[in-house]
């Protein structure tokens, strides 16, 4: 194969950054788009078990590199932008890193939290948006917001954390209008109740061995990357339903 062949199959392959990659959803949704031949950029906080993701997944995927780090962290964020321009682009931006934060009726809850969990939940998903947007356009991109049922219902105790994913939900469903002429999708994604680790930290000490695996939403991941972008633009989807289409009324 001529040089020049190599330089054209590297531009048109296609690249993806998951944030909170390291286990648990991110690394399930790493793994589907490692499948289906994507470069991939995977973030998080746990050093180790990013790398072990990122060693599983290179040896499936064209690439697959680890940026490790605190999401709200602006040298972290550059670093994982850097990351996929130096892989050619990116397709795909999923913003599945978030904080629970304390489980807790609200008025016991100490509001200066919301320093953390609004930064974490929101802004970084925000800035990191903004930050990849030039790539974005160049490839008519999609971006993935992860939500949660907490946005839309009242569990008690969940309140502060569902305040966030209903902050990010409006936003994605806006920036969904504002980026349409410039060819970039954004949609919404609930992978409901799972076994993990996020999910574990909610209800300490208790089994929650009734709930399915990350994995169980695979199939959604599949079908949600075979569809052209302009076609799902400002949708909902909740990943655990049996519907074929896995949509949700907005």
């Amino acid at each position: 194969m001529l040089a020049g062949e190599v330089s054209l199959m590297n531009e048109q392959t296609p690249v993806a950054l998951v944030t909170g990659a390291n286990r648990g959803l991110g690394l399930v949704i790493a793994r589907v788009l490692a499948r289906r031949g994507y470069k991939l950029v995977i973030g998080g906080r746990d050093r180790p078990d990013l790398d072990n993701a990122a060693a599983e997944l290179s040896s499936y995927a064209p690439a697959a590199m680890p940026i490790a780090g605190d999401i709200t962290d602006q040298s972290i964020r550059a670093q994982l932008i850097d990351a996929v321009d130096r892989l050619g682009g990116l397709n795909v931006l999923v913003n599945n890193a978030s904080e629970l934060g304390a489980i807790g009726p609200l008025m016991s809850f100490e509001v200066p939290r919301f320093g953390r969990l609004f930064p974490v939940n929101v802004g970084a998903p925000m800035v990191l948006t903004q930050m990849a947007l030039p790539l974005l356009i160049a490839r008519r991109g999609l971006i993935v917001n992860i939500t949660s049922d907490a946005a839309t219902a009242a569990y008690p105790g969940w309140g502060p954390y569902g305040a966030t994913k209903a902050a990010l939900e409006l936003l994605t469903r806006t920036l969904a209008v504002e980026l349409r002429e410039r060819g970039v999708s954004a949609v919404l994604v609930d992978p409901g109740d799972m076994r993990t680790r996020m999910h574990q930290d909610a209800f300490p000490g208790q089994d929650i061995s009734d709930r399915p695996l990350p994995e169980v939403t695979m199939p959604f991941w599949n079908w949600l990357f075979d569809q052209d972008p302009d076609a799902i633009r400002g949708q909902r989807f909740a990943a655990q339903q049996e519907d074929r289409r896995w949509l949700q009324p907005a």
